[in-house]
């Protein structure tokens, strides 16, 4: 005759216990997985995803001149591309007949009358000139006013090394600094001689190595986010 089976309580409930804790154990090392995998995908995505989103910004559907003269003259050459790739340099070249280009000016300023003035020139000034380059987003090699290096059929040539740090459509302004004499006095102005527009294309990589300090605040966030689920779990 077969013994009736006797029920055990504290069996029961050492079973459930144990199935508990299991759960917890595996409900634990999902996370440890997953959040570890999250983290190595949001940092592979988002450098890609941010640098994308601002050449969208950035970019525009319009055409856009490579190259458009302030002061049109026959004897001035710029040089530059019309794209070139995010942290990668180019070169920009400038050749300009500094004797022309003052006696157009001071042509221009002769028959002006008292109120006219080219780019705040009234005066007349003379070819002995130096040229700078600007740009917002831009690296350059040798910034600030450059005195002419060197000529070359009867033109003088500038030589700058510039590396586009953004995205999209980048401008750069090439200026002369001149010297202007009045009432025997001399004096230092500035004119937009050029402005020259490239077209830069985004580089997601290099990007995240320029912004790394991006990364390491995504880096701690996303961390300090799997600690405090953890301890949850826990």
């Amino acid at each position: 005759m077969d013994k009736p089976e006797s029920n055990h309580p504290e069996s029961n409930n050492s079973d459930q216990n144990n199935t508990e804790d299991e759960d917890i154990m595996r409900s634990s090392v999902n996370t440890s997985f997953v959040m570890p995998a999250a983290l190595l995908l949001v940092l592979l995505v988002i450098p890609f995803s941010i640098n994308s989103f601002l050449h969208i910004l950035a970019s525009k559907n319009e055409y856009v001149y490579p190259v458009i003269m302030k002061i049109p003259l026959d004897t001035i050459a710029v040089t530059a591309p019309a794209e070139a790739a995010q942290f990668e340099d180019f070169e920009i070249k400038l050749s300009v007949n500094t004797d022309q280009l003052a006696e157009v000016i001071n042509e221009i300023v002769s028959i002006s009358s008292t109120n006219a003035t080219l780019q705040g020139i009234t005066s007349y000034i003379s070819p002995s000139m130096q040229a700078e380059i600007t740009g917002e987003n831009f690296v350059i090699d040798n910034p600030g006013p450059q005195k002419a290096p060197h000529l070359f059929n009867d033109a003088t040539e500038w030589t700058w090394h510039v590396t586009p740090h953004s995205s999209g459509t980048q401008k750069i302004k090439i200026k002369m600094h001149v010297t202007s004499t009045e009432r025997d006095q001399q004096n230092i102005k500035v004119i937009e001689l050029a402005e020259v527009n490239v077209v830069v294309d985004s580089n997601s990589l290099l990007w995240a190595v320029y912004n790394w300090w991006i990364l390491i605040l995504i880096t701690l966030a996303l961390f300090g986010g799997w600690k405090i689920l953890r301890r949850y779990n826990n």
